[in-house]
């Protein structure tokens, strides 16, 4: 509210840049901010589809370590001849024979080759057979490890019991290759069970490769984000970090319950980051990518600060122009104003010389011409009222003979009633009091019992004239007296009822008053001839007609009528004032006027 009524005092001028500015500003600001939120909801969308393809392409390659040693798992495992001196060797144990040395060691000689055969050179993998008596066959030498140490690995005892046809992830744990040792490699191993179709056990094959075979596809540029292997329970496999190896990841929320992959961004460290898992096909391990939220979404803050400067740059010139044209354009109406502040002081001579094709100059064209035309009429007014004045003068020098005739007239009425004549003496008085009322002109509005009384003794006139031939009957309700109603209204319809209604014969008038609501209803009727329904609807249309500018009242008595009589009390009560008028052929006519009661104050 404040602000609004701060608005409303500006000049039209601070409005107009206001508007301009708001109506800038603010489609600028919803503009800016959706396209900030789309573009971070797009790029955020491209940065987990870019996060979830790289983690594809990492899941390839350690899918393919992974199927490399399950291949070698089930080679060992399907292979006739090892699985046939496996079983021997087994049986011997559990009868107590002693081996041939030969033979044994040609068996060792034949399954070596074949480790040998089936290790990939390029990527180094530990292979070992271990039987429960302890007999063992390698692919790596045994002063690097020695393969009975495994019994006594903690994993070890899980796998008597562990199916054949599954396959047991240790995970990573560290190496126990002497040279991997020294070199602080941890190993990521899968065992297997080497057992009848009874679930006899005759040996484990235990198969492992170094985490960095995994962790080498991991970038170490921490700008480009972390890529890490999991558990299922959020411990870490592999990162290019290797002492992260073996902790529990911090935020093991962010990975998927119940589904393959998911997206979102978490808080680490005081700095945000956009972390995307999927979950692998060949056990319950999660690939996870985490990449710093300036990384992911930096690219849009730079356009989005480039797009801000630009926009700044273009409001601030935009800002200028428009101050500049809106000055330019609004020139003249403060000319205008000024204008119109010295003719409100009273000076009429100044104009404002503003032209132009365009509506301001047509303002200041009609401006000017309007000011000429007040001068004129005032020059005009003051010609008129000083005409008035003199007019005045006359009309009071007018009035001394309506006087001299009054006052002859009582002197008159006076010598003839002191003759005796009373019934003349009467008359010339009620032709002094209605002499006296039409030369009166103070006011306007007169008591209803001094407007009936003038009417009254314009009967005793008319009746002297047409020689008795008029009566009249006066009912006014006593609360009706003093209410006023407009001086001579009730005449001509009283002259018309004489003229018209009686043709000048014999006949009665009859008044009546009443308070109606906040109306006085005043009825007069006469039984003289009466009107058709042809003319009474004819003076009806006739009322509804509008008023002629040109009408004034006659100061005669004669020739005003009911349409006068109707436009002149309309004039005075306006829409407040009605009329009804009743007549049938033969009785008469009724004429009942609904005058509007003045208010107490």
């Amino acid at each position: 509210m404040r602000l609004m009524n701060l608005y409303r005092k500006r000049s039209l001028r601070q409005k107009l840049i206001l508007s301009s500015i708001l109506c800038l500003v603010i489609p600028t600001i919803i503009t800016l901010i959706l396209s900030d939120y789309t573009s971070k909801k797009v790029l955020k969308e491209e940065a987990v589809r870019t996060a979830s393809e790289t983690l594809e392409v990492i899941e390839q390659y350690i899918e393919n370590r992974i199927n490399k040693m399950i291949y070698v798992s089930n080679f060992i495992q399907f292979d006739n001849e090892i699985r046939s001196i496996v079983m021997q060797r087994r049986n011997e144990h559990r009868l107590n024979l002693e081996p041939d040395e030969i033979e044994l060691f040609e068996s060792r000689k034949k399954i070596t080759a074949k480790l040998d055969n089936i290790s990939f050179p390029d990527e180094k993998t530990y292979i070992t057979i271990l039987l429960p008596d302890g007999t063992n066959y390698t692919n790596y030498p045994y002063y690097e490890f020695d393969p009975v140490g495994l019994f006594e690995e903690p994993w070890f005892v899980e796998l008597p019991d562990f199916p054949a046809s599954s396959t047991l992830w240790v995970g990573t744990h560290p190496a126990y290759i002497e040279s991997e040792r020294k070199q602080n490699e941890q190993f990521m191993t899968l065992v297997r069970t080497i057992k009848t179709f009874s679930s006899e056990l005759y040996g484990y094959i235990i198969i492992s490769i170094s985490e960095s075979q995994i962790s080498r596809v991991f970038s170490n540029d921490r700008a480009e984000g972390e890529k890490l292997l999991l558990t299922g329970s959020g411990i870490i496999l592999s990162h290019a970090d290797k002492s992260q190896i073996g902790q529990p990841f911090a935020h093991s929320q962010a990975l998927p319950e119940g589904e393959s992959s998911s997206s979102q961004f978490i808080h680490l460290n005081g700095e945000q980051y956009l972390v995307v898992a999927n979950k692998t096909t060949y056990s319950d391990w999660y690939l996870l990518s985490m990449t710093p939220y300036d990384t992911a979404l930096g690219q849009i803050h730079q356009i989005l600060r480039t797009n801000v400067f630009l926009q700044i740059m273009f409001f601030s010139a935009f800002l200028i122009i428009l101050v500049y044209l809106v000055r330019q354009f609004t020139k003249p109406i403060v000319r205008l104003g000024q204008i119109a502040s010295e003719v409100e002081s009273g000076n009429l001579d100044v104009r404002s010389r503003i032209r132009g094709p365009d509506e301001i100059g047509r303002l200041g064209r009609s401006f000017d011409q309007m000011l000429g035309r007040i001068q004129h009429m005032i020059e005009q007014i003051t010609l008129e009222q000083t005409l008035k004045r003199k007019a005045e003068l006359k009309m009071l020098q007018a009035q001394i003979n309506p006087h001299f005739l009054f006052n002859i007239l009582n002197s008159i009425r006076m010598k003839i009633w002191l003759k005796g004549d009373e019934e003349n003496a009467a008359l010339i008085s009620s032709l002094a009091k209605l002499l006296r009322m039409t030369i009166s002109q103070k006011d306007e509005l007169v008591p209803l019992q001094e407007e009936v009384d003038t009417t009254v003794n314009y009967m005793k006139l008319m009746n002297f004239r047409h020689h008795g031939a008029l009566k009249w009957e006066i009912n006014l309700l006593e609360e009706t007296l003093d209410e006023k109603v407009p001086r001579f209204f009730m005449q001509p319809l009283i002259e018309n009822a004489i003229i018209h209604g009686f043709n000048q014969q014999k006949g009665t008038i009859r008044i009546y008053s009443r308070i109606a609501a906040d109306e006085l209803a005043i009825r007069i009727e006469d039984d003289g001839a009466g009107m058709n329904t042809e003319r009474l609807n004819r003076l009806k249309e006739n009322l509804k007609q509008p008023i002629h500018p040109g009408w004034q009242e006659d100061e005669s008595f004669s020739g005003i009528g009911v349409k006068n009589v109707y436009d002149r009390l309309r004039l005075i009560y306006g829409n407040r004032f009605n009329i009804e008028i009743e007549s049938m052929p033969g009785q008469g006519t009724q004429i009942t006027l609904y005058i509007p009661r003045a208010k107490e104050e």
